[in-house]
Parts: C-alpha cells; sequence; structure tokens
C-alpha cells in the first residue's frame, strides 16, 4: 500500500468545524493526476490541494487546486490554508514576525505573508491579481428570478451586478438587504445556466452590506458549475468582491473589512479583505483570515 499524510484544516476560521473545510497533502508524489482528482472526490469537500516542489523561480512551493470537478488554476482558501500547512511541515520558515513566501500557482506566483506569534501561524494574507471587470448584468429579471428574489432588491442597491475577477471569475450580485441575503433558496439549475453564460466555471457571489455592529458585509457564494452548492468562504470571490466595490466607489471606509459568509450552511467563515486604490481602481487586492487545524490522517493506496 502506498501512504499519503494529509491534514484537514479550517480556513478562514478560529475555531475547528468552522471556516471552509480544506484538505492538504504536503507530499503527494507518486500520486498521478486522475487519482489526485479521485481524492478531491473522497474528501468530498469544497477544494483539496497538493503540495509539490516549486517549478517556478522565486517560487518557495507549488500547490495543485483540485475541486470535486477537476483542478482548478487559482482559489483563495486553498492558497491560504496550503500555506499554513506548508508553515507546520517545515517547507517553508516559520520564524517570528513576519514570513513573505510565493507559491507557484496556474496563475504564476501569489505573494503571501504568514503571521507568526509565538511559534504559532496566527494569520495568512494572500495578494490577488489586479481586478478585472467583465459582463455587466443590467437587466436582472433572469438573475432575480433564479436567486428567488424581486428585481427591485438588486435594481435598489444602485450597484449593476458584474463578473469581477483577481484570478477566478465570480459574478458579483449586490442586494439590498442582509435577511434577503440569508433567506435565498437559489434554483441552481437556472443559476448554473446563467454561469456558464459568464465563463465554464464561475462562481454567484451575493452579498449585502451590514450595520456597524456586525461587521461590514454578509456574503454566498455560489458554484453550481463546481459541483459546490455553497461554498462556506471564498477568497477569490471576497478579493474579487473587494475589487468590484473600488471600482464602483462603494468600499467601506477602513484599510481591511470583513465579510462575512457560510452561517447558511453552518460553517461561518471571516474573511478579510485591503483594496489599494489608485485614481479610481483597484491597485492591488488582498485576502487575509485565520487557518485552524482540526485533523491529520494518511490516506493508503494499492
Amino acid at each position: 500500500m502506498r501512504s499519503f499524510p494529509f491534514w484537514r484544516v479550517g480556513v478562514f476560521a478560529s475555531r475547528p468545524l468552522e471556516g471552509n473545510a480544506l484538505a492538504v497533502f504536503p507530499r503527494p508524489q507518486g500520486l498521478t493526476d486522475a487519482e489526485m482528482l479521485a481524492v478531491a472526490r473522497e474528501m468530498n469537500i469544497s477544494e483539496t490541494t497538493f503540495l509539490e516542489p516549486a517549478t517556478l523561480a522565486g517560487a518557495d512551493y507549488r500547490t495543485r487546486i483540485f475541486t470535486p470537478g477537476g483542478e482548478i488554476p487559482f482559489a483563495g482558501h486553498p492558497t491560504i490554508g496550503s500555506a499554513f500547512v506548508a508553515a507546520e511541515e517545515g517547507m517553508i520558515p516559520k520564524q517570528e514576525g513576519v514570513v513573505t513566501v510565493h507559491q507557484q500557482d496556474g496563475l504564476g506566483l501569489t505573494p503571501i505573508k504568514l503571521d507568526v506569534t509565538g511559534g504559532k501561524v496566527v494569520r495568512v494574507a494572500m495578494t490577488q491579481g489586479k481586478g478585472k471587470l467583465g459582463r455587466r448584468f443590467a437587466k436582472v429579471d433572469g438573475l432575480a428570478k433564479a436567486l428567488g428574489v424581486k428585481p427591485r432588491e438588486i435594481k435598489g442597491t444602485g450597484l449593476v451586478p458584474q463578473v469581477c475577477s483577481t484570478g477566478a471569475a465570480s459574478l458579483q450580485v449586490p442586494l439590498a438587504s442582509t435577511d434577503i441575503v440569508r433567506e435565498l433558496n437559489p434554483d441552481l439549475r437556472a443559476l448554473g445556466k446563467i454561469a456558464k453564460s459568464v465563463s465554464h466555471d464561475p462562481g454567484v457571489y451575493v452579498f449585502a452590506f451590514l450595520d456597524a455592529t456586525e461587521g461590514d458585509i454578509h456574503a454566498r457564494g455560489f458554484f453550481p458549475l463546481q459541483g459546490i452548492p455553497e461554498d462556506p468562504g471564498t477568497g477569490s470571490a471576497a478579493g474579487a468582491c473587494g475589487a468590484y466595490l473600488g471600482f464602483n466607489g462603494r468600499l467601506p471606509d477602513k484599510q481591511w473589512f470583513v465579510i462575512k459568509q457560510g452561517a447558511e450552511v453552518h460553517r461561518p467563515s471571516r474573511i478579510e479583505v485591503a483594496v489599494a486604490m489608485e485614481r479610481g481602481r483597484p491597485t492591488q487586492v488582498r485576502v487575509a483570515g485565520e487557518v485552524t487545524p482540526v485533523m491529520r490522517g494518511t490516506l493508503s493506496l494499492a
């Protein structure tokens, strides 16, 4: 039998059994691509990563990211969780203070900073790609019907739903209130058709602004084309949300704002987002959060 150790961690969570679950295989040498996909399906969570030696100059390690539907070039919570495991496994430094490393992924090199206090990684921040806008959905009737809301609940925000990417595309959909977001029960088949009209596997990120006592934004992420009905904490879509708000002049007035996600699927996540602006355009998007280890195990294959 071949044996492969793995970690299970919760990303964007300070306590076990919260946040977005991630399986990380720090030593997957010997697994084929087909086996990696089969393992991701066996893990039965949104993403599973496999850490390999870097092949690009300047990279500290390479992360391969698999959903149950296949390999993807980039994602947020797998990047943050993989960096945490890489540090715990001694693949990257874990000295006191701030450690800067670079992940090799399908987009090239992704800068990551790890805050280390008392020998523990207490926070991981990644720098995502520059924000890019895509298709606008000025006519929202079909989108509203797929989400199960009234068109005015989108139009009343003063924003137009639009595709945005900081490395992975997502359709950003603002809603008028957090109550509407919390009560969503979308038609995932219809939502998948809308997503497919945008690109091959985008998510649909629906959000509303919270009041000052609760935080900044409450969001839900739906990924019907990736076999993920609802994602508990989506770093790539959260970063894209920040860029989208930056393009539209609606960023919260603070360096780091917080997106809360995942409560509806009993996996509350707390995602920190920072957007640097220049001349009305986002020039840098960072996403950060805590990572909590949950379990360690060994996969055995013939």
